[in-house]
């Protein structure tokens, strides 16, 4: 029986070990920025520093044109930063709408750390608030991508934007971590992220773009969402798209461009 109580005994530790390593370290599984030096100069759009709360400076990469009728903030992934935003947005750039992406805490050219959830929502809602000194909230568009999608939701569940677009969402961090690791306990996660339930709570028309070939968030948290308001929500498939491909397929540009009109 002392075997027993050995193997126990190692397993239970295991647990605790790794419930300890996902609580700690987390950040690093979740966050993936790519920092830029301070003196990197994009080749095209206007740089603009928006500060924090508390001091930390957000780069902010802007197109802007006379007479635009609005706004489209684009929230990109947990992976690079402006530089691979302006990529995935291109066929946005000298649309009816200016365009403003911004890089997270640690991002690209932007300063401090990511810490919380609460963090990340009151940074988003910064920059949100920034725009609306320039536009109305009725002429603002969000667009997020994968882990932006997350704070986008937010935004549209507490604001009044002219209309969410979210490409490749997940239906929140919890249910993603519950996919490979149900055996550890929600409350490990510092980042919930619960896009439907903000979905559900959004102050507008919503448009998802989800890849049936989705090799990282499955199809059917796409569904979910739109099933948490079914009267809002238009979900279209990307048949032959997986994660990284629906940021890039056509109908991503094809669907924010029709939003504006």
């Amino acid at each position: 029986m002392q075997w027993i109580k050995r193997i126990t005994l190692f397993f239970l530790l295991s647990y605790v070990l790794l419930c300890g390593l996902l609580y700690f370290f987390q950040e690093r599984f979740i966050f993936h920025p790519r920092a830029l030096p301070a003196d990197y100069a994009f080749e095209v759009g206007e740089e603009m520093t928006i500060s924090t709360a508390d001091g930390v400076p957000l780069n902010v990469l802007a197109f802007r044109q006379p007479e635009a009728k609005g706004a489209i903030l684009f929230l990109h992934g947990n992976r690079g930063s402006n530089r691979r935003s302006l990529r995935q947005t291109e066929g946005l750039v000298g649309a009816d709408y200016d365009l403003y992406l911004y890089d997270y805490r640690g991002y690209g050219k932007s300063g401090g750390s990511i810490v919380s959830e609460e963090q990340l929502f009151a940074d988003a809602q910064t920059v949100y608030d920034s725009l609306r000194q320039y536009y109305a909230e009725e002429n603002i568009i969000l667009v997020g991508y994968s882990l932006g999608t997350g704070m986008a939701s937010y935004l549209a569940a507490n604001n009044h934007p002219q209309h969410l677009i979210l490409a490749a969402p997940y239906a929140s961090i919890t249910a993603m971590k519950n996919l490979w690791l149900w055996m550890v306990p929600d409350f490990i996660l510092k980042y919930p992220l619960n896009t439907r339930e903000n979905v559900a709570r959004a102050n507008c028309p919503v448009t998802v773009l989800h890849g049936r070939r989705d090799e990282l968030i499955p199809y059917a948290m796409a569904e979910e969402i739109r099933e948490a308001a079914p009267d809002r929500v238009e979900l279209i498939p990307l048949p032959e798209s997986g994660h990284r491909g629906v940021i890039l397929d056509p109908l991503f540009t094809e669907t924010v461009l029709k939003a504006i009109r």
